[in-house]
């Protein structure tokens, strides 16, 4: 019988400072017989984005949305745009975690911030049962966010700014 319960103790722990244990791949193998066919299909529901109705789901997704919004109309005051979206009304949090992303030093410094903003919201709405099914899409969440960490390095961020500021000259200089 599939239980929530016995998967979940059997998961490595999550640690944001370290790398990601699994795969993707291989926590859905895993996950799948060992939990409910409902939780398993939320699960596979996180690679195309849909909430499944469930309301913590919603919940990430307008969280996320609302970060987004956050930084982008914090680009355009830094540009001098102007705001036509009205006035909106953010949670504190958010603000300085969107201020914080925008002082960062380079972009990967920024992008870590947000995967860290991201993953600690996370760890804060896991609630006191680790058993839930909330504390299963959190763990699965957070595992998404340390996989798409460990995509980002110095070094590959320098040879993709490297191919592109070629580019961008070749471009210039055939205009």
């Amino acid at each position: 019988m599939p239980s929530r319960y016995y998967f979940l103790s059997s998961v490595p722990m999550l640690r944001f400072q370290d790398h990601a244990p699994i795969t993707w791949e291989r926590f859905l193998s895993e996950a799948r017989g060992n939990i409910s066919e409902a939780d398993y299909r939320l699960l596979c529901a996180l690679d195309g984005g849909s909430d499944c109705g469930n309301a913590f789901l919603k919940s990430w997704y307008s969280m996320n949305a609302s970060l987004d919004t956050a930084i982008n109309d914090r680009r355009k005051a830094l540009l001098g745009r102007d705001d036509t979206s009205g006035i909106m009304f953010r949670d504190l949090d958010m603000e300085q975690a969107c201020n914080a992303a925008m002082s960062a030093k380079n972009p990967l410094e920024a992008e870590l911030f947000l995967m860290r903003f991201r993953y600690d919201w996370l760890e804060g709405e896991k609630g006191f049962d680790p058993f839930s099914e909330k504390a299963l899409l959190c763990y699965a969440l957070q595992l998404r966010i340390l996989l798409r960490k460990d995509l980002f390095t110095v070094e590959s961020g320098n040879r993709e700014y490297s191919a592109v500021f070629d580019k961008l000259q070749k471009e210039i200089i055939t205009d």
